[in-house]
């Protein structure tokens, strides 16, 4: 693992990351949770799963712009039932809640690492229809065998679900899974008072409301570790 700057741990560069190729897309990873997803993705075949990736890193200017959007209507905001709500008239620290319950926070999104990976089977997403990273599909729809797997076998290739049950804060998410020996090192690295100081001066929409937010529920959003 490269030394983690602030850089790399809030994902304003590329630079310890490397490509793989999936389904002929390709990803960016860092080497070691490459080679971890590739060996569990041999033994998801093997078991008849297309382990496929939906979503590995993605940066600080790609995380913004998706809360941004969410902050002002161009993106649906979901309820704690994934269902879309009205945001009109919001206050926006609600507003800002409501986003954070699916959504995370530019310059603290995992996605910046490079540990952090969104997976499904594209082999039973049916013809015509888009990937549906719902809970509901993950658990009654196309990827419920998918999940089932993961929570059956992922431990033994180093990774976990760091939102592996709904709280008050965030929804739990079947999709979305990270290698623990490198992950760890990023969260031990994350300090409240430079998370603070970088979003701050990152410019992100209602920078004082988020850090208002989040600032005294740090270690529960973010410090996230196996069970």
């Amino acid at each position: 693992m490269t030394n983690i700057t602030s850089g790399v741990l809030h994902g304003l560069t590329e630079e310890h990351l490397t490509d793989i190729t999936i389904n002929e897309r390709t990803y960016k990873l860092t080497p070691e949770t490459a080679a971890a997803f590739l060996e569990m993705r041999r033994a998801a075949l093997s078991d008849g799963i297309n382990l496929s990736i939906a979503s590995s890193f993605r940066d600080f200017a790609r995380q913004k712009m998706i809360f941004e959007n969410k902050m002002t209507g161009k993106r649906p905001v979901l309820d704690r039932n994934e269902r879309p709500i009205d945001i009109s008239g919001m206050d926006p620290k609600d507003l800002i809640r409501a986003i954070l319950f699916f959504s995370a926070v530019p310059g603290l999104s995992r996605h910046h690492w490079g540990t952090d990976i969104d997976v499904y089977n594209p082999d039973t997403v049916p013809e015509g229809e888009e990937l549906d990273l719902t809970n509901i599909c993950y658990t009654a729809g196309n990827q419920r065998t998918t999940a089932e797997w993961l929570t059956a076998n992922m431990h033994r290739f180093g990774f976990f679900r760091p939102y592996s049950q709904a709280g008050s804060l965030f929804s739990h998410e079947l999709w979305h899974i990270s290698y623990y020996p490198e992950a760890n090192l990023f969260t031990e690295k994350l300090n409240p008072e430079e998370s603070m100081n970088f979003l701050k001066q990152a410019g992100i929409l209602h920078a004082d409301d988020v850090i208002s937010v989040i600032k005294n529920e740090f270690t529960e959003r973010f410090k996230l570790l196996p069970e």
